[in-house]
């Protein structure tokens, strides 16, 4: 039983490995956005591509998002919020991730559009007001908020 790297605590195949193989489309920005971040993890490029449309799907770049994901080894995604309007939807996300044996973290504002019964990556931003990562949200000796088990002095609260 493998777990979904989009933090659902579900089976992958019965989570994100549903969407990603093609049996169903994501119902929701957010299970498109999660399998999106789930494909990142495995590497997944032609279902990245797959999932986007205008103007993202024109900046994407195969070769180069496969030589960084070489480098990046992810961590954990954090759902913070997700919208929908008629056929638009939003969703505000972190992605925790490794590269060069730093600990990054990566806030975006995705947004995404419903064309032909189906959920589309169309672009993300970085959201207008940062969430208060290294603020007091955690005591220095608390675990920290990306599950890694360091403490928070140690991990994201030392974020560079």
């Amino acid at each position: 039983m493998e777990p979904c790297p989009c933090g659902s605590e579900q089976e992958y195949e019965s989570c994100c490995g549903i969407y990603i193989s093609g049996a169903a489309n994501a119902p929701t920005p957010e299970k498109l956005m999660r399998s999106r971040y789930t494909a990142y993890t495995k590497a997944d490029f032609d279902y990245l591509a797959k999932t986007m449309k205008d103007p993202a799907l024109s900046n994407f770049d195969i070769p180069s998002a496969r030589e960084w994901a070489h480098k990046v080894e992810w961590i954990r995604l954090e759902v913070i919020a997700a919208s929908t309007e008629q056929n638009k939807g939003f969703v505000e996300f972190l992605a925790y991730f490794y590269e060069n044996k730093k600990r990054h973290a990566m806030h975006e504002l995705s947004e995404f559009h419903f064309e032909n019964n189906a959920w589309y990556y169309v672009d993300g931003k970085p959201p207008k007001e940062r969430p208060p990562i290294k603020e007091a949200l955690r005591k220095r000796n608390d675990s920290c908020l990306c599950g890694s088990g360091k403490k928070y002095k140690k991990c994201c609260g030392n974020l560079s």
